[in-house]
C-alpha cells in the first residue's frame, strides 16, 4: 500500500505540473472575458465568498452529509466488530464500483434536468433513515452468523441481506452525489466556472470529511462499557482495557455508542433537510446572473485581454 500510495503521488503530481504548464485555455467569444493572474483569482474567490446565497450555500454544503455519517463511517467497522471477516466487506465493497460505473446511464435524464435537487431532497429523508436498515443489521448480526458452537457461520440470506442493504445505500449515494455535481453547474458563473466549482466542492467534501471524523470520536465517547470482574473499571481507555484483559475479565458492552449516533445524526440530517429544503429548491431556479461577480478594476487591475484564465 505505501508503494502504491507513493506511485500516485507522483503520477498525479507530475500530471498536474505538465498540464498546468502545457495547457493552454482557448478563448470563447461568448462573453467579454478578461486576462486575470492567480493572485486576481484568489481576490474574486473572495468576493464570490461574500455573496449573501453562497455564505447560505456554503452553511448547507458543510453540513448536508451529518446525517449519513454515522452509516457510512462506522458501519463496516461494526460489522467487522460483530465477527463478519474483512474479507466479505472489501468483496461487497469491490461490487459496489459496479454501480458507481453503471448507475449515470440510468439516472442522466434526472441528472440533466432543470431541477436535480427537487429529487435531491426527495430522496433525502429515505437515504437518512436507510441508515436504521444497518443498525438494524449490525444489531442482528452476531444471532445470525454464529452457530451454536459459537463459531462463525455465514448463511448464505445473510450474504444476500447485506449486498442488497449495501446496494440501495450506494445507489442512492451515487444518485444524490451527481444531482449535487448537476446543480453546482447550474450556479456557476460562466465566465469563471473553474472557480465556482472548486469553492463548492470544497466546501461539499469538508462537509463529508469533518462529519465522518466526529462520528468515528462520537461513537467511542457514547459508548459505555464495563469490566466483568471489576465493576470500577469501565474500560474507557487502551490500559484500562489492557487491565481488564490480564485480569482475566472481559469488556463488556453496555450501552453501544453505534446506535446513539446513529440516532443523533438522522435527527441532525432531517433537522438539515426541515432548514435547507426550500432555500435550496428557490436556488436552484435562479440562473447564473444571479450568482455573478463583475470585473472592475478595482480586483482586476488594469487589463486589455479579452480572454479570462481563472486558475482558482
Amino acid at each position: 500500500m505505501q508503494s502504491c500510495l507513493y506511485i500516485w503521488v507522483i503520477v498525479i503530481f507530475s500530471v498536474t505540473t505538465i498540464t498546468g504548464i502545457f495547457k493552454i485555455e482557448k478563448c470563447s467569444r461568448e462573453y467579454e472575458f478578461e486576462k486575470i493572474s492567480i493572485i486576481q483569482s484568489y481576490k474574486l474567490l473572495w468576493d464570490i465568498l461574500k455573496l449573501p446565497r453562497i455564505q447560505v450555500l456554503s452553511l448547507a454544503l458543510l453540513t448536508a452529509r451529518i446525517g449519513f455519517s454515522t452509516t457510512e463511517a462506522v458501519s463496516s467497522f461494526k460489522l467487522i466488530d460483530a465477527g463478519l471477516s474483512q474479507d466479505i466487506i472489501v468483496l461487497i465493497n469491490s461490487l459496489m464500483f459496479a454501480v458507481k460505473f453503471v448507475m449515470p446511464f440510468f439516472v442522466s435524464k434526472y441528472v440533466t434536468g432543470p431541477k436535480p435537487m427537487s429529487y435531491y431532497m426527495k430522496w433525502t429523508p429515505f437515504r437518512l433513515l436507510w441508515g436504521l436498515a444497518f443498525a438494524a443489521l449490525i444489531y442482528y448480526t452476531p444471532l445470525l452468523i454464529k452457530n451454536k458452537d459459537g463459531n462463525v457461520d455465514v448463511p448464505i440470506y445473510y450474504y444476500c441481506i447485506l449486498a442488497f442493504i449495501n446496494l440501495i445505500n450506494e445507489m442512492l449515494s451515487i444518485f444524490m452525489l451527481l444531482l449535487v455535481y448537476s446543480f453546482f453547474c447550474r450556479l456557476s458563473d460562466p465566465q469563471f466556472g473553474g472557480t465556482y466549482m472548486t469553492l463548492y466542492n470544497t466546501f461539499f467534501y469538508m462537509g463529508w470529511l469533518v462529519p465522518y471524523t466526529f462520528a468515528l470520536k462520537m461513537v467511542d465517547l457514547l459508548t459505555l462499557s464495563q469490566c466483568s470482574n471489576d465493576d470500577l473499571n469501565i474500560c474507557s481507555t487502551i490500559d484500562l482495557k489492557q487491565k481488564c484483559v490480564k485480569g482475566e475479565g472481559n469488556c463488556i458492552v453496555i450501552v453501544d455508542g453505534y446506535y446513539i449516533s446513529m440516532v443523533v445524526c438522522i435527527t441532525i440530517g432531517l433537522v438539515w433537510y426541515y432548514i435547507f429544503r426550500n432555500i435550496i429548491r428557490n436556488y436552484q431556479s435562479l440562473g447564473p446572473s444571479h450568482w455573478m461577480i463583475h470585473l472592475n478594476r478595482s480586483n482586476t487591475g488594469d487589463v486589455k485581454e479579452p480572454c479570462i484564465i481563472s486558475t482558482a
